[in-house]
């Protein structure tokens, strides 16, 4: 039972850490959400590569701050005319993109780590996500290349971004 004991409590402990991490990554979001920018958002049917004939949306981040963003998660949300929610979209811009990936990746099990790119401070960084379970109405809106569509509660062709969680590099040897 004391073997047990200690086993629960290095897993409480394990989850607690992850709790602040999260939580941590969430305030990190929410205080630096003012150095981060994007621009030139939109979504469209993809006409080459990989995701060819397949909804994306794309653009670029900025980051304006002094940091280093390790990992960043964004919410996009399509409205509609009224500004209601219709569809909304988590990811993370700093992903490879599917559709324009300039790496040959290449299965090496002794080489491991992240392939997300850091977003250095006054850097930027172009994006593409593939939008999966995209409803009818924007997909075919996307499709007719109009960018709005018509009647009650469809896509305005507007757009909201929040960042959700965000985390810094650490720097070694400062």
């Amino acid at each position: 039972t004391l073997i047990g004991y200690a086993a629960y409590l290095e897993l409480k402990n394990e989850n607690f850490v992850r709790s602040y991490e999260h939580l941590m990554e969430k305030l990190n979001a929410k205080n630096y959400t003012k150095y981060i920018e994007f621009s030139k958002l939109n979504a469209g049917i993809q006409s080459q590569g990989a995701l060819k004939g397949y909804p994306v949306i794309d653009g670029v981040i900025r980051n304006t701050g002094d940091k280093d963003i390790a990992d960043l998660w964004v919410r996009v949300r399509f409205l509609d005319r009224d500004g209601a929610i219709i569809f909304e979209v988590v990811f993370s811009p700093q992903e490879p993109s599917l559709g324009a990936s300039t790496l040959t990746h290449v299965a090496i099990p002794y080489i491991t780590g992240s392939l997300k790119v850091t977003l250095k401070p006054n850097g930027s960084l172009p994006f593409k996500k593939m939008l999966i379970d995209c409803p009818g109405e924007i997909l075919s809106e996307l499709k007719n290349g109009s960018g709005f569509a018509r009647g009650p509660r469809r896509w305005s062709g507007k757009f909201e971004v929040e960042a959700l969680s965000l985390s810094f590099r650490e720097n070694k040897g400062s």
